[in-house]
């Protein structure tokens, strides 16, 4: 009896620590939402776009800096590359402004990325992590 239900424990455990794993996402057609730049975290302004990232199947991308929207190109060639972005120019008041800054410069030095799960992270050519999004319902 007591093998019995060990083998059962067993059983349920190996099934639960199974179905906790979360799948990877894909890294196109998602919203990827920042939750932090260059280490530090990212929050969002009153009647501003919260900062996010758009790849789309076809090697576009947009998004918004959390101040300003933006649009270009990326390749995935050898990692992760951003280019021929183009973005309003909108004035904003710190910190947002500081931080759409960071984010562009994320971007900017963009070579790779790792996805775990729902988080995304971009990554440098010295191998830092620049940013980390989150995995949210394309909006």
């Amino acid at each position: 009896m007591k093998q019995a239900l060990a083998l059962i424990v067993a059983a349920m455990g190996a099934g639960c620590s199974a179905s906790a794993a979360i799948p990877d996402e894909p890294l196109t057609d998602r919203y990827w939402r920042a939750l932090a730049i260059d280490g530090k975290a990212v929050s969002a302004a009153d009647n501003h776009s919260e900062p996010h990232i758009v790849l789309t199947g076809s090697g576009k991308t947009h998004g918004s800096d959390g101040c300003n929207r933006f649009n270009g190109a990326y390749e995935l060639d050898r990692g992760l590359r951003f280019g021929g972005m183009a973005s309003t120019r909108m004035a904003c008041v710190p910190p947002i402004d500081t931080q759409a800054g960071r984010f562009s410069g994320a971007l900017h030095a963009t070579t790779a990325y790792v996805i775990r799960g729902r988080m995304l992270e971009l990554i440098d050519a010295d191998g830092r992590v620049r940013m980390r999004l989150e995995s949210v319902a394309l909006r």
